[in-house]
C-alpha cells in the first residue's frame, strides 16, 4: 500500500538550491500518475465511490501538494494558507484517505536517476458525484490595483517598475525566467519557485519582493462555485541585454 506521509514547508522562495532534492514540479514530459493528472483525478473518483465516501456537508474546494519520492512512497505538503486548510477539512482528509489506495505513482527522473518531485492537484465535491469539476464553475484571482480591478498586465507593469535592474544588466545575452506562486484564499501571495534562477541572491530576492503585495497592488482570491480556492500563477519574464 502507498505511504501517505506529512511535512511541513514554510519557506518564502522554495528554492532548488535550499531543497534540491525535491523539484518544484516535474520535468516536461514527464508524468506523476500513470495516464498523467486525468488518470490520476479519473481513479480518485473511482476509488471515492468504491469506498462509498460520503460527500461533504458544504461546499468544498482545496489545492493540494505532494511528493513523489523514488521509492514511490508520496508525501503530503502541509499548506501555510490555516484559512484553506480549516474550511475544507472534510475534503481534505478524505482525499488523503482515498489517496492511500492508490498505486500508480510515478517517480521523477533527471538524466535517468529518479529523483523526488512535487504535484499538485485541486480537488473539489465534484469527485463524490462521479465527474469531473467545470472550468465554468471557478473564477481565477484579480489583480487589484488602488481599488480597482485590473489584469495581469497591470502586475506586470508594477513589477517592471519596481524592479531595479542596476547592477542586474545582463551581458551578452537576454535573461529569461517563468515566476510561479500561489495566490491564497486571503488573497496573499507565496510559495515563490524562479525556474531557471538566478545564481545572484539579490537578484532573487528582489524577484519576490516585486513580485508580493503591497498596500496599493494585491490579490483578490479566485473561487469554486463561491468558494475562495488556492490558485497558483506561472508567469514568464525577460529582462533584454543591454
Amino acid at each position: 500500500m502507498m505511504k501517505v506521509k506529512f511535512f511541513s514547508t514554510v519557506l518564502v522562495l522554495f528554492s532548488a538550491i535550499v531543497n534540491a532534492q525535491i523539484l518544484y514540479d516535474y520535468p516536461a514530459g514527464q508524468d506523476f500518475y500513470e495516464g498523467g493528472k486525468i488518470g490520476f483525478l479519473r481513479e480518485m473518483i473511482d476509488v471515492i465511490h468504491k469506498n462509498k465516501s460520503k460527500p461533504c456537508d458544504k461546499t468544498e474546494a482545496l489545492l493540494m501538494r505532494f511528493v513523489v519520492y523514488p521509492d514511490k512512497s508520496v508525501r503530503y505538503v502541509t499548506d501555510e494558507d490555516k484559512n484553506a486548510v480549516e474550511n475544507n477539512k472534510c475534503l481534505k482528509d478524505k482525499v488523503l484517505e482515498n489517496l492511500k489506495t492508490l498505486k500508480k505513482f510515478k517517480p521523477a527522473e533527471v538524466n535517468k536517476v529518479k529523483v523526488a518531485a512535487m504535484f499538485f492537484a485541486t480537488f473539489t465535491d465534484d469527485m463524490f458525484t462521479n465527474s469531473f469539476s467545470s472550468k465554468e464553475d471557478f473564477t481565477m484571482p484579480v489583480y487589484m490595483h488602488k481599488g480597482k480591478e485590473e489584469g495581469i498586465e497591470k502586475f506586470r507593469e508594477n513589477f517592471a517598475n519596481c524592479f531595479d535592474t542596476r547592477g542586474f544588466r545582463t551581458v551578452g545575452n537576454d535573461y529569461s525566467f517563468k515566476l510561479n506562486f500561489d495566490v491564497s484564499t486571503d488573497g496573499e501571495v507565496g510559495f515563490f519557485y524562479i525556474d531557471n534562477m538566478s545564481n545572484l541572491a539579490d537578484f532573487n530576492t528582489m524577484v519576490v519582493k516585486c513580485a508580493s503585495n503591497t498596500k496599493k497592488s494585491y490579490w483578490k482570491a479566485g473561487t469554486y462555485k463561491g468558494v475562495p480556492v488556492k490558485q497558483i500563477f506561472k508567469i514568464p519574464i525577460k529582462f533584454l541585454a543591454n
